[in-house]
């Protein structure tokens, strides 16, 4: 927040198997089952922190905004990921930047 970076502080991170993208259908069900994100990382290191008692969090750059739906319905380009990848970078060195400062 203090360098006015967009985030979410809840959510529900459903992983699946890749590398590829989601069906529409999994998608939904992933919704239905509660998921605000579904990627294909994220695990195991989360369950390993939360085992551990370690205090985790996730920086996650969505470059999809849902396999199968809205724009992606047809196809995804590996143009488009790749772009929306290389914006959100700088906001990914901004952030730890700012979580290393604070840490120090």
């Amino acid at each position: 927040k203090r360098r006015a970076i967009p985030c979410h502080d809840k959510g529900v991170d459903a992983a699946v198997g890749g590398p590829r993208l989601e069906t529409a259908a999994e998608i939904d069900r992933l919704e239905r089952d509660g998921a605000t994100m579904v990627g294909m990382t994220g695990m195991p290191e989360t369950v390993l922190a939360r085992e551990l008692g370690l205090n985790y969090a996730t920086i996650a750059v969505v470059v999809n905004h849902a396999a199968g739906r809205g724009d992606s319905a047809v196809s995804i380009s590996m143009a488009s990921i790749v772009g929306a990848l290389d914006s959100a970078m700088d906001k990914v060195r901004l952030l730890i930047d700012q979580v290393l400062k604070e840490a120090s």
